[in-house]
């Protein structure tokens, strides 16, 4: 399993408020547009285009839940395609002041065996780091406009 992990601080906005917009699928229009090569779909279910080094991929982005059953707040998104199968949350902490907001993106997904461990530390990481990184941005920018 590969792991990565990207930060965003919401300044001036409450954890409850961005738990509530992120947790609505048709939100995710504006976190996943222009965040990858392409986008389609929308209303939570899309297909993101990445490229890495000798082929383009695919990412599928399905919206599952909004999960607050551990005492904090997180929102769930299954990911599916060769190489990305997996998981991304979206956790949600408080910071001081209380109307900040950290939002923490993790994906956990399945390269594959050591032919996947290559592909991985040739490019897909990177793509996928790089794309994710937009994905808070846009959510910082979304957010903001509310």
């Amino acid at each position: 399993m590969a792991i990565i992990t990207k930060d965003i601080l919401l300044t001036g906005i409450r954890r409850d408020d961005v738990f509530e917009w992120l947790g609505d699928p048709k939100n995710h229009d504006a976190v996943v547009e222009g965040a990858f090569d392409a986008v389609s779909g929308g209303g939570g279910v899309y297909e993101l285009s990445l490229s890495t080094p000798g082929r383009k991929r695919t990412l599928g982005y399905r919206f599952k839940a909004k999960d607050d059953s551990h005492g904090g707040r997180r929102v769930l998104v299954d990911t599916t395609g060769k190489r990305t199968k997996g998981q991304i949350n979206y956790s949600l902490r408080t910071m001081k002041p209380s109307t900040n907001t950290m939002v923490t993106l993790r994906m956990d997904y399945s390269p594959g065996g050591a032919l996947g461990g290559f592909v991985n530390s040739s490019g897909l990481s990177a793509a996928l780091d790089s794309g994710l990184g937009r994905m808070l941005e846009n959510l910082a920018k979304a957010i903001a406009q509310r």
